[in-house]
Order: structure tokens, then sequence, then C-alpha cells
């Protein structure tokens, strides 16, 4: 480490995992730099993150690395590219990943750890497989899904980094499918079709976890400086098709439950990508282990439940208000309204505006969540409401619930 606190750079760092990892990484206190690279400038500005826009690939990331003098680089491609099942994008990932390797381990390099942000598709979802996925179970090596195989590629080239130069520090952290306003897996098959084909007989679980609980994750991660494999999911699963209820997606139990095969090939024909992991996925799900990363202190601010409720409310507001398309960042405009004398007043400093987050919840939607909190998290919650928008509606619910527990 150098200086007063970390220096961390995020590849993907425009994608839309990749931003809220960049924020995640702003609000610690104990990360002094944050620099986001992408080959497309993000949506919009970052509070205190700079972003350098290079090209995919990432021919120039070395120099970046030790002119900035870099203690931690965070390759979110993998991650970012699972959740709209842009397989392409992985499959294409193979040569960037060794640009990262060198970056990370030439002589000199300043770069004390990687953290490869993955899925938990690189596990894949054969029947040979446990039902609940631990840090433990070892990922086939060969992985029949092309997602999957894509997905162990990139986690391939920072082991072997990590072999060239044991002194690096290496983290792999896979996420389950990430909900917000758009989902990821199976879910986000959902969203792009009209009507979800599902199996026939099957009803798996589904384990999701919030977007910026994914993102608050990795921080985390990189804060402490942990090692080794963390899979990051919400506590609780669904079932599927209670899944597809909350968010207000459609389905039909038409396809036959014999043949993966079989089902990967509807799948594709339907324009999805990631056929094969996706046909697992429908037919046998799995439950996913988060109990390592939360001994290292991390918490999750959403279940499974409350993450899908959070994404459902979301979606339904935005239907309903049709708000208009914000403006795209320009760095030109951002440099000038920053740093120019010429710029005054309010100006100089763009306002950031957060999306709503798992706390903005609106009085309905919180009442429908208090059952399923224990009474610590209850009392926690009753003082932020006091405190806060003092709902009276939510205070006596609350209220009753510590009464009868």
């Amino acid at each position: 480490m150098t200086g007063a606190g970390l220096r961390v750079l995020v590849t993907a760092g425009s994608s839309r995992l990749g931003a809220l990892i960049v924020t995640a990484l702003e609000r610690r206190d104990d990360v002094a730099t944050v620099i986001a690279v992408d080959d497309h400038a993000p949506g919009a500005p970052f509070a205190r993150a700079e972003f350098v826009r290079l090209g995919a690939d990432l021919a120039q990331l070395p120099r970046i690395v030790r002119g900035a003098e870099v203690d931690v680089v965070v390759d979110a491609r993998a991650a970012a590219a699972v959740a709209p099942l842009d397989e392409a994008a992985i499959v294409g990932h193979a040569p960037v990943s060794e640009r990262i390797a060198t970056a990370c381990t030439e002589p000199g390099s300043p770069v004390t750890r990687l953290v490869v942000v993955g899925s938990v598709h690189r596990t894949g979802w054969g029947r040979d497989l446990p039902a609940f996925l631990t840090e433990d179970v070892e990922a086939p090596a060969s992985p029949r899904g092309a997602l999957a195989g894509a997905l162990a590629e990139v986690e391939r080239s920072a082991e072997d980094a990590q072999r060239r130069r044991p002194e690096l520090g290496l983290t792999t952290v896979r996420l389950a499918d990430p909900v917000g306003p758009a989902s990821s897996g199976v879910l986000q098959a959902a969203d792009r079709l009209p009507l979800l084909p599902t199996v026939l007989g099957f009803d798996p679980p589904v384990q999701v976890v919030h977007e910026e609980d994914a993102a608050a994750a990795v921080a985390h991660v990189v804060g402490r400086g942990l090692d080794g494999p963390y899979l990051v999911a919400a506590d609780g699963t669904l079932a599927l098709s209670e899944a597809l209820r909350i968010l207000g997606r459609p389905h039909a139990p038409v396809l036959p439950p014999w043949g993966t095969g079989v089902l990967a090939g509807v799948l594709s024909r339907a324009g999805l990508g990631g056929a094969h992991e996706l046909a697992g996925q429908l037919r046998r799900g799995r439950g996913i282990d988060n109990r390592r990363l939360k001994a290292t202190g991390f918490a999750y601010r959403a279940t499974s439940r409350e993450a899908l409720r959070t994404a459902a409310g979301v979606r339904r507001r935005r239907r309903v208000l049709h708000p208009g398309v914000p403006a795209p960042y320009e760095p030109e405009v951002e440099a000038f309204l920053r740093y120019s004398p010429s710029a005054r007043g309010d100006g100089a400093e763009p306002e950031v505006r957060e999306e709503e987050g798992i706390g903005a919840l609106e009085g309905d939607a919180l009442l429908q969540l208090l059952p399923s909190l224990d009474p610590e998290a209850l009392r926690a919650l009753r003082a932020h409401e006091e405190a806060g928008p003092g709902r009276r509606r939510v205070l006596d619910e609350i209220d009753l619930l510590l009464h009868r527990a």
C-alpha cells in the first residue's frame, strides 16, 4: 500500500456493476484513490474516482498501473458481461486477461493484489454437483457450457499470474445473479422473453444478490485484503416460480425434463446467451453458502426476497413515471465545470444523484418485509425510521411485532 490508503483500479468501470463497485470503493475511508477504466465513458460522473478511457484490448493498462502506483486491480469484466448474458464478451476477454496479468506481474509492478469478480455460473449446474454450493466445491476443470468455460479462463489467467509472482495476493469473488433495475441469469432471460419457458415438474431454488450488496462485497474484500475464493449471495432461497411472480414476469412449464441439451437448444433459438448454463439453472438451481464472507464482518443489506421486491418496486416506478434519458457523461464538460477558473457557483461541482437503494423502500413495500426481520433488526429499523421518515404506520407495525416477539 502506498500513502495513507489503497490505490485501486477497476476494469469495466463504465458497466453498471463496475460503476457500482467504483462507487462502493469511493465510500471507503481505507481507499485513497479509485481509477475506473473502460472503452466507453460512464453514464454519470463519479464522486471522486478518475475515469480513463482505454481501448478494448487494454493495451495501455500496464502504463496506467505503473504511473498511478496501483495497489489493487479489480477485474470486473467477467461479472459485468455475465449480468446481460453477453457470452461473446466474456469469450473475447482471454487476451485482455493476459494483459492484466502482465500489469500485475511485470518487474517493478506496484500491484499487491488482484481481485477477480466472476460468477457462480463458473461452477455450472451439472447434476453431479451438490445442491448447496460452498467455496470448497471444486469447479469442473473443463466445463461444458461456453459461459462457464469463459469464466474458467478468466480465473485461470489470474491463477497463472499468482504462480508467476507468488507474493501477489489473489481474491476470487463469485457472485450469485445480481438483481436491480435489470436482472441476470434466468431472471434476465425472463426479462428478455415475453414468456419464460420453464421445465415440466421442476421449480428449482433461486438465490440472488442485490447489485448494491454485490458491489459492497467486492469493496469489502478489497479493503480487508482477503485472500482466496468468496461466494456472494443474499440470505434465503425462493422457488423460481415465486421469484418470477415477485418480478411480475410470466412463465409456462412447457419444456421437457429430459436432456439439458434439448433445453439449451430451445433457449439458444430464443436468442439467449449462456443457454447451456441457463438450462441447468432452470432444471436444477442451487443454494449458495454465504457464511465465509459474513464471517469476515460483511453484512448483506437485503435477503434474496427483499432484493427481488426492491427491484420489482423500482421497475414499477420507472414504468409509471417514464423518466427521461439522462444526459451522457462528457469528460470535457466535467473537466471544465470542476477545474476551469471560469466555472462559478454550483456548476463547479456536479451533483451526483444516486439511484434508489435498498433503504429507499416505500411504506407499503417496507410493511411487507417487517415480519421477516428479527427483533434486533426491528429495533434498529425503528430507530432509523423514527430519526428519518417517521411514518406512523411503519412505527406502529414495528411496535406490534416487537410486542409479539
